[in-house]
């Protein structure tokens, strides 16, 4: 009694039907729907299919019993959201500083930040605001600069942070300008760098394109691009070279994010997504209600700024949308047009340093009344709103679990995780359940202004070794799948809700959340059992 039953039933030559008996109402000539008993005992349930050949009739019973378990639990939404490297918005930190220098991991409340981009200068090893002014490099990296890199990224393992990953040659533009490399010494570098890459792949959030152009960032600071300054680098033919390498070595194992969505269409040959490939939008502010939805560099000619934007938002819900704000425009960014267009555009991580750059923007949104709300929906966040559990409470038995969740961010889980009910009693684990993707894929649960609950449906074997008579806390432990952070409780995905008496229900120390409580081997301590409400 309580646990939903799944009815199916299809129908040939019928244009309509109904239902009777333990249901009612108009039904599609086929279909699925779950149905539950609200009381015990063996209840029919009907259906009637006519046509233009006459009518056809079906029943099935569905035998009911009063559960020993009967649990409902009910959450709130955590004020702020617990920042996680699968999504969040991000700091920035300098690689030759190590991962201790000096960084904007919080601000306005939330944090610190589980996301962090590191700009590596490849001119030598010095702070990313310095690398303009090292000697220009024409040939291979040299092995202390390979070493450093590989030992800095290797830095952030068990600190439960991704690093986004940007590398340049120069930060800004000085007077006479800069030369890139020549992209044949580009091309050479990534073949020196993609074994270190790979080597810390499940510490990697992104690859940003980067190399050409000031910042890494494929434009000049000086308005002229690079074979105005005598080298091919700012070209179509160069950066298709360059996504191509970086393609051939990174393509499903992280994305490769490109700086403008003009260059990605010119790029993919049109309006189409490619495999690998998300977007860095380096003007995110620009994106935020401007009089120009976003900066737009390099779009092809016949493309419209409203067809630029749809192809953004297709680009990331397929793969990866990272924003940056650079200016401060106080007429365009309301609270009400950075929240539609981060969700237009699945807003996976947006940069932090709203606390110090663009100077303005952060004590602007602040005053609005959106600086913290706006951080806690950029990236993953997921709600548990509901847990039920019925059945037998006994050791070996099968229960029905629902979990209701709803995604309250702008971006999604982007890895497929699969999840573990855990069973604790006094503190110790004595039991463990997997749940399959094919039960529990949080990927499905979908972003937007207002956002459809989902209820994953489990029948759990309970574990037999359950002691009897003892409180049992069950939990939902959902780690990372890279098979270097599975075992990290620091990688592990938090569930951002609180429960009845306001407690996070995730818990940073072993990366469980918390679920319920049960007592097996005593069903009438279970029977009927009152429901939980947390504070709405």
């Amino acid at each position: 009694m309580g646990q939903p039953v799944a009815l199916t039933w299809a129908s040939t030559n019928a244009t309509s039907c109904t239902a009777s008996g333990a249901w009612s109402g108009s039904l599609q000539t086929s279909g699925s729907q779950a149905v539950t008993a609200t009381a015990a005992g063996a209840l029919t349930y009907s259906i009637s299919c006519t046509g233009p050949g006459g009518s056809a009739n079906a029943s099935s019973v569905v035998t009911a019993a009063t559960a020993s378990l009967l649990l409902t639990n009910t959450f709130a939404p955590n004020a702020v959201t617990i920042s996680t490297s699968e999504g969040a918005p991000y700091g920035d930190a300098d690689m030759w500083l190590g991962a201790g220098g000096p960084t904007l991991r919080s601000a306005y409340g939330y944090g610190p930040t589980k996301v962090i981009r590191l700009y590596i200068c490849l001119s030598g090893k010095v702070s990313f605001n310095s690398c303009s002014s090292q000697p220009a490099v024409t040939g291979p990296l040299s092995a202390q600069i390979l070493a450093g890199i590989d030992a800095g990224i290797a830095a952030y393992a068990g600190t439960g942070t991704r690093v986004l990953v940007r590398f340049i040659y120069q930060w800004d533009t000085p007077t006479p300008p800069l030369k890139d490399p020549p992209i044949s010494v580009i091309l050479s570098h990534i073949d020196q760098l993609a074994p270190i890459l790979l080597k810390n792949r499940d510490l990697i959030f992104a690859l940003e394109a980067g190399f050409i152009g000031n910042f890494g960032q494929w434009v000049y600071g000086n308005g002229s691009g690079g074979t105005a300054n005598g080298v091919g680098s700012d070209t179509p033919a160069a950066k298709k070279q360059l996504l191509d390498r970086e393609l051939s070595y990174f393509k499903g194992v992280f994305p490769v994010l490109v700086p403008w969505v003009g260059d990605l269409m010119v790029y993919a040959g049109g309006r189409v997504t490619v495999d690998g490939l998300g977007l860095h939008d380096d003007d995110f502010d620009s994106a935020a209600g401007t009089a120009q939805p976003f900066y737009n560099r390099s779009i092809p000619a016949g493309t419209t700024l409203s067809q630029a934007e749809d192809y953004t938002a297709q680009v990331s819900a397929a793969s990866v949308f990272v924003g940056e704000f650079t200016k401060l425009y106080p007429v365009g960014q309301t609270c009400a047009a950075i929240d539609t267009y981060s969700y237009q555009f699945h807003a996976q991580s947006i940069s932090i340093g709203i606390e110090g750059w663009p100077p303005g923007l952060g004590a602007s949104l602040q005053s609005l009344g959106c600086a913290t709300s706006f951080l806690s929906k950029v990236g993953t966040r997921i709600e548990l709103q509901r847990s039920t559990i019925i059945g037998n409470a006994t050791a070996g038995s099968t229960v029905f679990v629902g979990l209701t969740m709803v995604n309250a961010g702008y971006g999604r889980v982007v890895r497929p995780r699969p999840a573990t009910l855990i069973f604790s009693s006094n503190g110790n684990v004595v039991g463990q359940v997997p749940i399959s993707l094919q039960d529990m894929d949080l990927r499905q649960l979908v972003a937007s202004p207002n956002p459809t609950p989902k209820t994953f449906s489990l029948n759990v074997t309970l574990p037999p070794g359950l002691p009897a008579g003892r409180p049992i806390s069950i939990a939902v432990l959902i780690p990372d799948p890279a098979v270097s952070l599975t075992s990290q409780a620091v990688y592990a995905l938090p569930l951002n809700s609180v429960d009845a008496s306001a407690k996070p229900i995730f818990d940073a120390t072993t990366g469980y959340n918390s679920i319920a409580t049960i007592t097996v081997g005593s069903p009438a301590s279970n029977t009927n059992r009152t429901t939980v409400r947390a504070r709405q």
